[in-house]
């Protein structure tokens, strides 16, 4: 009987996702496969522990395309295959219950990313798929009608499911791009996303602050980014989601080499008008004139950061409120509605949760997510040009294109 060989490069979401498919499927079409994962790290899977904070943010049930960077007719083919339902299907037959929470997201019942690995470990070991730790995979070449890699394992077929540059200490260090490009496959300009956003005037006296508020990139003159939610003020700027949402925008900006200031706006009372601000103060101002400039706005903000920006507005925080001006409430009123920082970055691979930018999809058959120009290889995950928001949805597209590409590998030697 001719066992075929699978190698599945990377033990991420995405490698596993691709591998239990492969195991799935060859048992449905009654085709003997050999399935082995090869993982750089001494276990697979330390990138899912990390996801959620970690809980595990395994999906996101409203998986609207908009949420999604790259190719959206290629990301929706994948998806039209393998939606939501069938995600949620795929974890239920492993286990694992979903419980939903604002905004369509999707956790574990028992909010422990933990479970989540363990059922995907329990489920692999359970279709007799092997994996190999310790093992860096740093070169692939065509060997016959299959491969060989690192010139020592041989493969009928090779998905490149080992991630991009992010967070290299959990697996992925970007050496699969340099697998893919040593075929010839174009490599989109990659950049870090979903991280931290560095400001070039910090107030550090404000770190670990954490205030609702609305933060706009302003690239040029263009709002290329907005996002609302609970900012995070740190050392080095800003975080928190809004501001790991938006930070896509900034990292584009310098990985372009882009001309000219990008900037943030940031509004820290998005629920009030300009109108409602400005009348707020004055009203308070009205009732205790004797007030303390350094205690007017905590009722709407917390201290430290309602002193930043009276201090932003040049007013003096020890001063009693009777002493402000129409002139001092009007500045100070467009401080809390948008104040304007010089951005200078973003804290880079090693701190954010995804990589931006990677193989180019056009590359790759949407429907199987096999190279065009070599048959057997694929790729999926975070190695494509492929990138979400927070949520869940970067974790949504690394089961639905490791299941697509687990699912085409075993079909092709049906053919």
């Amino acid at each position: 009987m001719n066992i075929k060989t699978i190698s599945v490069i990377g033990g991420g979401a995405s490698g596993f996702a691709a591998a239990i498919e492969d195991a799935i499927v060859s048992r449905e079409m009654n085709i003997p496969v050999k399935i082995v994962v090869y993982e750089r790290l001494s276990k697979p899977g330390k990138k899912i522990l990390a996801t959620g904070n970690g809980r595990c943010n395994v999906l996101n049930s409203q998986n609207d395309i908009s949420n999604y960077n790259g190719d959206r007719k290629f990301i929706s083919t994948v998806f039209d295959c393998y939606d939501v339902k069938s995600n949620i299907e795929f974890f239920e037959s492993l286990g694992i219950r979903l419980s939903e929470e604002a905004d369509g997201r999707l956790y574990p019942m028992s909010f422990q990313a933990t479970s989540v690995l363990d059922a995907l470990r329990f489920e692999a070991s359970h279709l007799g798929i092997e994996f190999i730790c310790d093992t860096q995979i740093t070169s692939i070449k065509k060997h016959g009608d299959g491969f060989i890699l690192n010139d020592e394992y041989v493969s009928d077929a090779v998905i490149v499911a080992g991630g991009g540059k992010s967070a290299s200490v959990q697996g992925s260090d970007g050496s699969c791009f340099e697998l893919l490009s040593s075929f010839g496959i174009r490599i989109r300009p990659t950049f870090p996303s979903l991280t931290g956003i560095i400001l070039k005037k910090k107030n550090k006296s404000l770190k670990g602050t954490r205030a609702a508020g609305e933060i706009l990139i302003v690239d040029n003159g263009k709002v290329v980014a907005e996002s609302s939610g609970e900012l995070q003020y740190t050392d080095y700027g800003i975080s928190g989601i809004p501001a790991m949402e938006v930070s896509r925008a900034v990292g584009e900006h310098f990985a372009r080499k882009a001309q000219g200031k990008v900037v943030a706006a940031i509004n820290s009372l998005p629920d009030f008008t300009p109108e409602e601000i400005y009348e707020y103060i004055q009203t308070r101002r009205k009732r205790n004139p004797v007030l303390l400039c350094e205690d007017l706005l905590s009722g709407v903000m917390p201290k430290k950061l309602g002193i930043a920006k009276l201090q932003s507005a040049g007013i003096d925080i020890h001063a009693s409120t009777s002493s402000l001006t129409k002139n001092k409430i009007a500045l100070l009123t467009e401080v809390i509605n948008s104040e304007i920082f010089e951005v200078t970055g973003t804290l880079g691979f090693e701190n954010s949760q995804v990589t931006a930018g990677g193989a180019d999809t056009k590359m790759f058959d949407k429907n199987t997510l096999e190279c065009k120009k070599i048959k057997g290889l694929y790729a999926c995950g975070e190695v494509l040009d492929v990138d979400a928001r927070c949520g869940g949805y970067n974790l949504t597209w690394a089961w639905s294109s490791g299941r697509c590409t687990g699912a085409s590998a075993v079909k092709s030697f049906g053919v």
